[in-house]
């Protein structure tokens, strides 16, 4: 039972991601301006470290090597993931920036 429930949850998770890069991407694409790029970038690189901090509270708070090695690998895979989300939103920005008129 709690395993099909943790299951649900990480699908709802990886859902909701490409949710979000989805609007983040329509968002910026609409609205395309350097403030509004640099604070996304901004808090794309916030949400970075913050994972970042979990997974290292994580690794350090276990003795056992083979939990810390997979700790590690949980971690890069979590951010190749983010990452790989949020650089799409990136190029889908620049393109816009790219398209948008001058003066906007």
């Amino acid at each position: 039972m709690a395993r099909e429930e943790s299951k649900q949850a990480w699908n709802r998770f990886e859902s909701d991601i490409q949710g979000l890069a989805g609007e983040l991407k329509r968002h910026y694409r609409d609205s395309a301006d350097a403030k509004n790029t640099a604070e996304l970038n901004r808090s794309l690189e916030q949400l970075r470290q913050a994972a970042e901090s979990v997974f290292k509270s994580l690794e350090s708070a276990t003795q056992d090597p083979e939990l810390r090695t997979r700790t590690k690998e949980t971690a890069r895979s979590f951010g190749s993931a983010l990452g790989e989300t949020f650089r799409d939103v990136s190029d889908e920005i620049e393109k816009a920036l790219r398209k948008a008129p001058p003066g906007r």
